[in-house]
């Protein structure tokens, strides 16, 4: 099972301290939050000071977007190609769709950016996978698409291959995921729910002919007593409000040690072989050490 941390924010000297903390511990991944918006750093300006500092554990995004209105495509694979070499391979790319036009549109707005509706986003990141791998693996792309054009770009490619993970969980999505994706990853589902969604991804991979790793990023909360857990849950359901916590509650891995271990032994049992992991605060050591603990 593979342990995989979903970090956020500003604070650079905590973000770098929980990375090596994480290494230190045995996760197997440390994924750094991409965004214009004013809660993180640039993600990749992040990654790239991380590299030097790390030696084992994963690094990457944790969504990056294909839209060619926020970033040029080609610049993107170069991005990823370069950090792939200094990183000594330890670049897991991720990408998706993103969040829905009502949520996400607040994201992208206040920097000019259209978000488009969710039909152009899975074109777009359709058309994009495919763009990527050819500037990732062909000496010389010529592309003539809907949202990509490339008129004969060379990128250097050091034959360090670039794993990709990609989030879905509808049926368009899952084919793109079948089609493209080392990692697929559903979200906020309970072992039973993602059990249903598995066999669905399975029956639809099957004409791809790959193997594809099961992922599911889940929120935490963790407390070593649980009178320190009934505290954790009113100070979040206190932040993100009663309907988001009734959803953790039931979709995530919420509990003292004991109830965790259980919980994450039902998601392996589902299918599941990795863990994205988001919690409650993801600068709290204490909590990375007791998950760490509860399910060795």
């Amino acid at each position: 099972m593979r342990l995989c941390l979903e970090v956020w924010g500003k604070d650079y000297n905590k973000i770098k301290e929980t990375c090596l903390l994480a290494e230190k511990l045995g996760y197997y991944g440390f994924y750094y939050g991409e965004s214009l918006a004013d809660i993180d750093l640039d993600c990749w300006t992040v990654l790239s000071s991380l590299s030097p500092i790390t030696n084992r554990i994963k690094l990457g995004p944790v969504i990056s977007y294909l839209f060619p209105q926020y970033r040029n495509i080609a610049l993107l694979a170069k991005q990823a190609l370069t950090f792939q070499e200094i990183s000594d391979g330890r670049l897991e790319f991720r990408t998706g769709a993103g969040a829905t036009l009502q949520y996400a549109t607040q994201w992208w707005h206040p920097y000019g950016i259209e978000y488009p509706k969710e039909k152009d986003r899975v074109s777009i990141l359709e058309e994009g996978l495919q763009v990527l791998q050819m500037l990732w693996h062909k000496s010389e792309v010529h592309f003539n698409g809907n949202f990509f054009r490339l008129n004969g770009a060379i990128l250097q490619n050091t034959g360090k291959y670039i794993p990709v993970t990609i989030a879905a969980k509808r049926k368009k999505m899952i084919s793109i995921a079948a089609r493209f994706a080392d990692i697929w990853e559903a979200s906020y589902l309970s072992p039973e729910q993602f059990h249903k969604l598995n066999s669905a991804f399975d029956n639809i991979s099957k004409k791809f002919n790959r193997s594809v790793l099961k992922s599911i990023e889940l929120d935490v909360i963790i407390a070593e007593s649980s009178a320190n857990l009934k505290y954790k849950e009113k100070l979040f359901a206190m932040e993100r409000g009663p309907s988001v916590y009734n959803q953790i509650v039931r979709n995530g891995l919420v509990g003292i040690p004991e109830m965790i271990a259980e919980r994450v032994k039902e998601y392996i049992d589902a299918g599941i072989g990795q863990l994205f992991l988001a919690f409650q605060d993801p600068f709290d050591s204490k909590a990375l050490e007791l998950f760490m603990d509860a399910v060795k």
